[in-house]
């Protein structure tokens, strides 16, 4: 007989999600950490507009306004790649406050670059912190949201990219009519403005438990000790239906054995020794068998209360 986990440990029920101010809170966390994916939007679209008054005052070359522009583009697979690794390390809420730092240092790079070089360097390590963004953030919305609002919460990532891309449409093109034709360095103020929400990411992320290795440690653990429960109880289940089945043919044989012992006597002695043996009730064989097969009588009365047996 096999029992399933299913049937041997039934799930728990969680108890629902209800308004509160827990509930206003992982609202406001999911918001402050959206910033990240602001920031990733802005820095992937600001380029669309900056990149002419740029060249014209850097004088760059249009290979060197490729390498410019593509730079953030292969920064950012690597950081990408990394992002993951790094906040397994020292938790989500860690790495969002460096990638934080990342892009308020990227955007300083770039606003005062005098030349090519520094300008590259600038947009890499905005690169680098736009693909950390895109992995850590997802996961640290993930791992905070009830999972009644999982995904309403972690959609919320995906919106911020697009309105981060939209506003850094909006104000490239504010900026280039309004300013640029009268303040030269306009690009500058659009790679600027970067800054704000990273200054915002940087100091809104609330002191709250780090969504990190120690977490998933506490899960992994807590869902082992699960599994180790669950497998002894069906373990004792299938050790109880095997217990039900021997004590079920033992009794068989009991019956068996009175019935033969009533109908040929004596020879009943010997047929319940073997069929005691067979069903398990005292071992064959050993020092002790001689004086079993002695007492056989004796306690074959016992059990079917059938009269003395004469040697």
């Amino acid at each position: 007989m096999t029992t399933s986990h299913a049937a041997a440990v039934p799930e728990a029920q969680l108890p629902p999600l209800t308004d509160g101010p827990h509930r206003k809170r992982i609202g406001l966390i999911s918001i402050v950490a959206c910033l990240g994916g602001l920031l990733f939007g802005y820095d992937t679209g600001v380029s669309n507009g900056a990149e002419g008054p740029m060249a014209k005052e850097l004088g760059l070359s249009l290979l060197q306004l490729g390498v410019v522009i593509s730079s953030l583009i292969f920064a950012a697979a690597v950081g990408a790649l990394i992002g993951g690794q790094i906040s397994d390390r020292i938790g989500r809420r860690k790495t969002i406050i460096v990638l934080a730092v990342m892009f308020f240092v990227g955007v300083l790079f770039v606003v005062f670059s005098p030349g090519f070089e520094i300008l590259v360097a600038g947009r890499i390590i905005l690169g680098l912190a736009v693909g950390g963004a895109s992995t850590v953030v997802p996961v640290y919305l993930a791992e905070l949201a009830p999972y009644e609002i999982r995904g309403s919460i972690t959609g919320r990532n995906e919106l911020a990219i697009v309105l981060g891309q939209f506003l850094a449409f909006v104000v490239n093109a504010i900026l280039g009519n309004t300013l640029g034709d009268h303040v030269e360095g306009v690009w500058r103020i659009m790679f600027g403005i970067c800054a704000l929400p990273a200054v915002a990411l940087f100091v809104g992320m609330p002191e709250i438990d780090d969504c990190s290795a120690k977490r998933a440690a506490a899960s992994r653990q807590y869902n082992a000790g699960k599994f180790k429960r669950a497998a002894g109880s069906a373990t004792l289940a299938q050790v109880a239906a095997l217990r039900r089945t021997r004590l079920e043919k033992r009794s068989f044989g009991l019956a068996h054995c009175r019935f033969v012992a009533v109908v040929t006597g004596r020879r009943g002695c010997t047929l319940l020794r073997r069929e005691s043996v067979r069903t398990g009730q005292f071992p064959s064989g050993g020092k002790r068998a001689g004086a079993q097969q002695k007492s056989t009588a004796c306690w074959f009365r016992q059990y079917v209360h059938a009269a003395p047996v004469g040697d």
